[in-house]
């Protein structure tokens, strides 16, 4: 019986460093800073004479929006556009800043310009070098990724989104949403009835559903107030097959307690009847549809995915729950519908607004309703390295961070994705798993969110139950913690770590005997995987069905079921932890999970395999697992070989430093033989924001561990280089400077590195402590956090909030860790308490 402690208290150390402000630009000094001014000059001359001759109905008070080119070292800061006499609309990935001015000559930017040909003013305005170039917007800049795929017909009256570049004045927003209402209401006729049905003004995003002839989506597309028109998205579902288990008399299903935490799945519904939910379920709703005039059948579940989703999210593993005919909820059910009964959003509202009135409603009505389940997916937006957020999952970190004091974690699953690319039944096996890491295998939308946990799916490594002896029934991966056939894979904006962590989804089966029997009837072969197989007995996830009249389960395989065990988990954490942040949660979640025992060859790595190869490695393990499967009891308990060390709910200052200590490894820790891990894990929520190209991300943390070096040498260089006006003895270097002074192996090498991990908001580093590895045992270890400024501003975010979890473990049951750690922190909190 495997012991289960409270979690430990992490000791921090009550300093905080101010970090260096960084410089307002960079760039390339100009060799002919005369030419480059006048070459700039002469296309701001060509940028503002259209302004004064376009015409078109959809002309309000015209915006001047273009993109200012900045050279490959090139930075201009926020401020500095502003005095300029522009206003930063975007930060474009390639670096170009997106910028609009109300004064359509531009006066204050050429005056600087000219200013800046002076050799004598050159140095005052020197950040103008670091412009290559400035351009207008083009057509083809507004036409989104979906009407590039599928453009509108002639003929057709198409529903699209319209968003507007966000000056920043919602008033303003919502006074240009108001005339394109007007013009399009003007333009309307009985053969083509244009509207605009739906909109939304955010703090950063202004939208609109709209429905529009291609006559009017090409006036539309020339406005330069419009940022991107495309087609709405629509969900993505799997299939099912219902699981006819003989109905036996379970006990009866008692409700959680009332405190218990629930889980909204925001899916297709729920099926109220079921016998296995009703006690279970606190409310369902349909959103925004009050009428039903689009979504008929009210809450209850027509397509059955949005069931399938719920049993998982409230029983966990409902197999076991089946095996041990018991079945004890811990988690409450909460569910918005907003799909109709053809798994189709309603084509006159924005998915943003459903979503946004779905979760406000519950969340505000019920305290104890913490965890979201996300389980759609849009398989046309599929992330591609330089691409900026998406809008959904923007509108998901956004409601993230505006929620903060609700805490709430958003669990999205990563989406399935079909090698489309094979030729044959046999090619799916064996170009898998390669083919996972293709561009098409990519997550999608909403699966980028920065600040949900995106679930990535595992196959249970078993055959088919029903037909194990056929061996033309071929299930894909077929070993135990192999990745589903059908996940999809990282990595998420900005590199970000993505998915975060993954689950059991299912597998597939390939029918080769349906082939060979066309084949021996003198029928042509199937051309490609026609036959395949999702929902076979063993190889598939269990749950429960919509027609529970006739068969109160069913088999499912997906990542959709992958993410509602991630969701159940993290609900019985919020159960155990009732005060604790949202960030704490997924931190505990991330810190627990571990890759599966078996991994593929592809993505081991080997004994002797050349640095680069294994961050390459490394890398692909990232992409498809995340941080790894993570485990309730690891994340809610301690035992006697394995310590959590926590903090929680901890505010720093952006730009400061705070420092922590681990303390000293017991010595029979170190000596006895077996695997032992240390590993960090932090977790942040950060004002995020979708038009920057530059950071995603408002505001960036990064931790940093030192062995076997006092503390106060740690702190008195980390308190120098904030002192410092020097670029050389800037925090950045301070770690690089202290191992030159007092030898590399101060530092713990975490993997993954800092470089990889810190572009996410759930960071993980962990290494492996060999008999070989030194300086564990010369005292407590130093660790840093620091918290960065990106482009938030100062005046608006001052604080960040996080939480922090060390862990400590030993692969044998006998190493008495937990208490030989407490006993060197409690003293210490007790002091700590009456300072």
């Amino acid at each position: 019986m495997v012991s289960k402690f409270e979690h430990l208290k992490l000791p921090r150390i009550n300093i905080e460093l101010p970090r260096r402000a960084n410089p307002g630009f960079g760039g390339n000094k100009r060799p002919n800073i005369s030419e480059h001014s006048k070459h700039l000059l002469g296309k701001i001359s060509i940028l503002t004479e259209p302004v004064k001759e376009k015409t078109n109905p959809f002309r309000f008070d015209p915006k001047l929006i273009f993109k200012l080119k900045m050279a490959k070292q090139g930075y201009i800061s926020d401020d500095l556009v502003t005095l300029t006499g522009l206003n930063c609309l975007a930060r474009e990935p390639n670096k170009a800043i997106v910028v609009f001015s109300s004064d359509n000559e531009l006066t204050e930017f050429k005056k600087r310009l000219e200013n800046y040909s002076q050799i004598e003013d050159g140095p005052k305005y020197e950040y103008l070098g670091a412009i290559d170039d400035v351009v207008p917007l083009e057509r083809e800049d507004r036409i989104g990724r979906l009407l590039e795929l599928k453009p509108v017909e002639s003929d057709e009256l198409a529903p699209l989104d319209l968003e507007l570049w966000h000056t920043g004045d919602r008033q303003e927003m919502r006074k240009y949403l108001d005339g394109i209402t007007e013009i399009l209401e003007y333009l309307s006729s009985d053969t083509a009835p244009m509207r605009m049905s739906d909109r939304y003004i955010g703090e950063y995003l202004c939208i609109a559903r709209i429905k529009v002839t291609h006559e009017v989506l090409e006036l539309l597309l020339e406005v330069e107030i419009v940022k991107e028109i495309d087609r709405p998205p629509q969900p993505a579902f799997e299939s099912t097959a219902d699981y006819n288990l003989p109905i036996v008399s379970f006990p009866e299903v008692v409700s959680p307690p009332e405190d218990n935490c629930g889980i909204l799945v925001i899916d297709s519904g729920v099926q109220r009847g079921h016998p296995l939910i009703a006690p279970v379920l606190g409310e369902a709703e349909v959103f925004p549809d009050a009428n039903r005039q689009f979504i008929k059948g009210g809450p209850d579940d027509v397509n059955g995915h949005g069931t399938n989703v719920a049993g998982i999210a409230i029983y966990g593993d409902v197999e076991n729950c089946i095996k041990q005919r018991s079945f004890d909820p811990t988690a409450w059910l909460f569910s918005a519908r907003v799909t109709n009964d053809d798994n189709q959003y309603d084509e006159d509202l924005l998915v943003e607004t459903q979503l946004d009135q779905a979760i406000r409603a519950f969340v505000e009505q019920y305290p104890n309703c913490k965890v979201i389940n996300i389980s759609l997916g849009n398989a046309d937006q599929i992330y591609r390295d330089g691409l900026k957020q998406f809008r959904l999952a923007a509108k998901i970190d956004e409601i993230a961070y505006q929620y903060q004091d609700k805490n709430i974690v958003f669990v999205i699953s990563a989406g399935n994705a079909f090698y489309e690319e094979a030729k044959s039944d046999e090619q799916l096996r064996t170009d898998y798993p390669n083919y996972l890491l293709k561009k098409s295998a990519r997550i999608i939308d909403p699966a980028t969110s920065a600040i949900a946990l995106t679930v990535g799916s595992l196959s249970f490594g078993r055959g088919s139950i029903t037909e194990p002896s056929d061996v033309g029934r071929q299930a894909i991966a077929k070993l135990l913690g192999y990745p589903s056939p059908f996940t999809r894979t990282g990595f998420g904006v900005d590199g970000m770590i993505k998915p975060d962590v993954v689950d059991f989804g299912g597998d597939l089966v390939l029918d080769f005997s349906y082939r060979e029997s066309r084949e021996s009837l003198g029928l042509p072969k199937t051309p490609k995987t026609n036959i395949l197989s999702d929902n076979v007995a063993g190889v598939s996830v269990r749950t429960l069905s919509k027609d529970y009249y006739s068969s109160l389960f069913q088999l499912c395989s997906g990542t959709s079921f992958a993410a509602p065990r991630v969701a159940n988990l993290a609900a019985q954490l919020f159960t155990k932890y009732p005060d604790a942040s949202s960030n704490l949660i997924r931190a505990l979640i991330v810190n627990s999970a571990v890759l599966p025992k078996e991994i593929p060859p592809e993505f081991q790595c080997k004994s002797g395999q050349p640095q680069g190869e294994k961050t390459k490695t490394i890398k692909n393990q990232l992409a498809i697992y995340g941080y790894g499967q993570p485990e309730l009891q690891r994340a809610m308990y301690s035992a006697e070989n394995y310590v959590v060390l926590s903090e929680d709910n901890i505010s720093i200052k952006v730009g400061s430093f705070h420092i922590y200590e681990i303390p000293q490894l017991p010595s029979d820790f170190l000596k006895k033989q077996g695997t032992r891990i240390l590993s960090i894990t932090l977790a942040f929520d950060p004002p995020t924001r979708p038009t920057r190209g530059d950071s995603y991300l408002g505001v960036t943390m990064e931790f940093d561990l030192f062995k076997g070096i006092d503390r106060e040498i740690v702190r008195n260089a980390y308190e120098t280089a904030t002192k410092t006006s020097l670029p050389d003895e800037s925090p950045d270097n301070t770690k690089t400077k202290l191992k030159e002074k007092h030898g590399a192996g101060i530092e713990v090498t975490l993997s993954p590195s800092s470089t990889v991990r810190k572009k996410g908001t759930i960071q993980r580093g962990q290494v492996e402590i060999f008999d070989r590895s030194t300086k564990y045992d010369q005292g407590n270890m130093t660790l840093i956090v620091s918290c960065n400024r990106k482009w938030a501003k100062p005046d608006e975010i001052k604080i960040q909030r996080y939480a922090l979890v060390a862990c400590i473990s030993h692969s044998d049951p006998t190493v008495d860790l937990y208490n030989r750690m407490k006993n060197q922190i409690e003293p210490r909190e007790r002091i700590r308490g009456r300072i």
